[in-house]
């Protein structure tokens, strides 16, 4: 992958670079659509609910653990062309969400999340889908034209702001999708850093406008410093301060944030306390994949994890199990296929990837139930069987 007319591990910063090249900073081959064998994953699945233990109706035992990593996709127009518009349930809960944050910030998600696309396989679909917006009303031509004006250059794509109103809209809708489908299957969610604040608006903890406006303020004050950064590297590399050139090193060092190949630690700075509450439904959470989760149930629980979270937890990695998981216990991963972290999913009944409602379905029905330990109900004549050899000591007597 290039990035500004460079190799990835090279940095060539200047007017003078190929402007054609620039393209190739968002990827150099087509998307992958994730598309699981179903009859694979169900022949893994029946096999094993095929043995006694595991045919029991009454069921009870530990929760299958989905893991949110801190940001939800990698790439411009990437959830949509990875298939979560062809459900019709997840599009009305991500657009009403959608439609709920334009509102709020005066520019369109949507345009945000696709104005970059350059997959001409998945264009046509995501032009169908702004025509049909358009003309019901859900796109209002005003909050286009301010996404365009405020993210049009290809490095505007990774401001930490925008990023962080991107992946609490997709994040908290699918957590709450998911949840829907998941009544007879015990999950609990492990957010990772920034994902924090769409685990707050799931379990009812903080309002999503809230919620939309922490992220909006936190995101600003790092862009600002990651502004400041790459200044001074300008400055020492005796490259010119231009808008463009500070924009390509801004989005670079997100880039590697996201990739793995850079740790930048900034804690959130919040000018006020957010309002909060205890969550309807607790969840687990670690600062950054190498913190030591905690369960997040109280009121001071969720304030603590506020004043924790830190730009690190963009890191790729694998965070730490939960104490009381064993190393086989069922886990998803709720982040899409072409992110550095779904590196971590081997597509195995114990680690499976939620990037698509075809996946995050085939998950519920015959993924998670495994985890679950059967409730022993006894026959009406087990006892009697137990007891069997007593009764025959007994009558000899």
């Amino acid at each position: 992958m290039q990035v500004s007319g460079s190799n990835r591990g090279g940095s060539t910063v200047g007017a003078g670079r190929n402007r054609d090249l620039t393209r190739y900073v968002w990827k150099v081959r087509a998307y992958e659509a994730s598309s699981p064998s179903r009859k694979k994953v169900q022949w893994k699945a029946s096999a094993i609910l095929g043995l006694q233990w595991l045919g029991k109706k009454e069921m009870a035992g530990h929760p299958a653990t989905v893991v949110v990593p801190a940001v939800y996709n990698l790439m411009p127009a990437e959830a949509v062309a990875l298939g979560w518009f062809n459900e019709i349930d997840a599009l009305a809960t991500i657009r009403h969400r959608m439609i709920e944050a334009a509102q709020l910030t005066g520019w369109d998600l949507f345009t945000f999340h696709t104005r970059h696309n350059l997959d001409a396989f998945y264009a046509s679909t995501i032009a169908a889908v702004r025509e049909t917006w358009l003309s019901e009303g859900s796109l209002k031509p005003n909050c286009i034209a301010a996404a365009v004006k405020q993210y049009g250059p290809l490095y505007e794509y990774n401001r930490v702001s925008a990023r962080l109103v991107e992946s609490l809209v997709f994040q908290s809708s699918l957590m709450n999708w998911l949840s829907l489908r998941a009544e007879e299957t015990p999950l609990r969610f492990h957010v990772i850093g920034t994902s924090l604040l769409s685990a707050l608006v799931w379990s009812g903890a903080m309002g999503f406008d809230h919620a939309l406006g922490v992220a909006t303020e936190m995101g600003s004050a790092w862009d600002a410093r990651l502004t400041t950064q790459v200044e001074d590297q300008l400055k020492s590399g005796g490259l010119a301060k231009s808008d463009e050139n500070i924009g390509w090193l801004r989005f670079r060092r997100v880039r590697q944030i996201l990739e793995g190949r850079a740790r930048v630690s900034l804690k959130a700075a919040l000018a006020d306390t957010p309002r909060v509450e205890a969550p309807a439904k607790p969840f687990w959470f670690s600062a950054t994949p190498a913190s030591e989760p905690a369960l997040i149930a109280t009121v001071n629980d969720v304030r603590v994890a506020l004043d924790s979270m830190d730009l690190a937890s963009w890191s790729p990695s694998a965070p730490k199990p939960l104490a009381a998981d064993r190393p086989d216990r069922v886990r998803g991963w709720l982040v899409s296929s072409m992110h550095p972290a779904a590196g971590a999913c081997r597509w195995s009944v114990y680690n499976f990837l939620l990037s698509t409602p075809t996946a995050s379905t085939l998950f519920l029905d015959h993924i998670a139930a495994l985890g679950r330990r059967p409730m022993m109900v006894p026959r009406p004549d087990e006892n009697q069987e137990r007891f069997r050899l007593a009764r025959m000591k007994a009558a000899r007597l």
